[in-house]
């Protein structure tokens, strides 16, 4: 899923580590990287160290038009599709692991996005101008 700002002239720099530890809050593990037009934050289970299953959150644009994108949920779509598909062998087991994954994604997908609705709110013309 992803939301767009405009005319904020929000600090992306913040915005992004403001991010990165609402994650690390939650108990996840992170990575950011950043470029000059965009912060990627990669966000997994702590016992995931090399991050081979981490979901991503993305802020690209400019402070005063920006892009935030969160794959959680797509994350989630390919188990319950195996899952589907051997059910007649025990897949259940996999339907029933991804269900789980799904509500724990999507009450972590909407948190997320009142928490940086509210840093938005909060960040308002923190950017500097040129």
């Amino acid at each position: 899923m992803q939301k767009r700002w405009t005319q904020k002239n929000v600090d992306l720099n913040k915005l992004a580590g403001y991010a990165e530890d609402f994650f690390k809050d939650k108990g996840f593990a992170t990575r950011k990287y950043e470029s000059m037009r965009e912060h990627t934050i990669l966000w997994a289970p702590p016992r995931d160290k090399n991050m081979s299953n981490a979901t991503k959150v993305r802020i690209s644009g400019n402070p005063n038009d920006f892009v935030i994108e969160i794959t959680a949920m797509e994350r989630s779509r390919r188990p319950m599709l195996l899952g589907l598909l051997t059910k007649s062998i025990g897949g259940g087991y996999l339907i029933l692991q991804d269900l789980k994954l799904r509500e724990a994604l999507e009450k972590i997908e909407s948190e997320f996005w009142v928490f940086i609705e509210d840093k938005i709110a909060n960040l308002t013309d923190s950017a500097e101008h040129p």
